[in-house]
């Protein structure tokens, strides 16, 4: 079952929108769980101990005190990995979010029916598989199961790699060449030749090193740059960041 949450200043919009999501998820029989939120701090609030629960979140951009992007950008801080569709009036709002990663922009009274039942089906797709996959790893008798969703990096020095994931991490036996065909289209990208990243935890990309969602920094090798630039790219063009 899918967590679905919604957040707006108005409580019109607010029902109108959870109500279409409602009635595409019977259309499509798509098990879902609904919350409704009247402001950014309130979904912060019931968000902050377990920023993981939520699978898709549909913000309004521009709210009284805490706009729909900040919240995003603090949720994502937090580990959150939710597909996020923002509801503007704004098409310039586009521009100002793209560390926040997220999925669509549909602009207020200037969308389709179909382009909204479109964005709904695209995000259940992902969130489904970001819900769903599991990497798996183990050293000696010990073994993990880790959901792709939670993995930040991959660190490897000689055999030993080291998983670094949203509550820990772990080391076990392998190669960054093994890495990279086990994660193939699975979005990682190799960013230096010790470090393979996910590109959903990219926040800002330097000429040396990668900032990531939560806070810390990863070299990126001078021959890396130009594929991680072209990878992100497509990274985020897949993502929707369209109106």
């Amino acid at each position: 079952m899918l967590q679905i949450l919604f957040c707006d200043d108005d409580p019109q919009i607010l029902a109108q929108y959870a109500g279409r999501v409602e009635r595409l998820a019977q259309k499509h029989r798509i098990e879902i769980r609904t919350a409704c939120f009247p402001s950014a701090e309130s979904l912060l609030f019931a968000l902050e101990d377990s920023p993981g629960d939520a699978d898709i979140l549909y913000l309004d951009v521009q709210m009284e005190r805490m706009s729909g992007i900040d919240a995003a950008r603090r949720l994502r801080e937090a580990g959150c990995r939710a597909q996020i569709i923002f509801l503007t009036q704004m098409r310039e709002a586009v521009f100002e979010s793209f560390d926040a990663a997220p999925l669509q922009y549909l602009v207020k009274g200037g969308f389709t029916c179909e382009k909204f039942e479109q964005t709904f089906l695209k995000a259940v797709r992902l969130a489904r598989r970001n819900t769903g996959e599991l990497f798996r790893c183990e050293r000696g008798a010990e073994c993990r199961a880790i959901p792709l969703r939670e993995i930040v990096y991959f660190e490897v020095s000689k055999r030993i790699v080291t998983v670094h994931y949203d509550s820990g991490a772990f080391a076990f036996y392998s190669s960054m060449d093994e890495l990279e065909t086990r994660l193939l289209d699975k979005g990682f990208v190799r960013t230096h030749r010790a470090f393979l990243v996910s590109l959903a935890r990219i926040r800002r990309m330097g000429q040396e090193t990668l900032l990531l969602t939560s806070g810390e920094e990863v070299p990126l090798g001078r021959t890396h740059a130009k594929k991680v630039r072209e990878v992100l790219s497509r990274f985020l063009s897949d993502g929707g960041l369209t109106v």
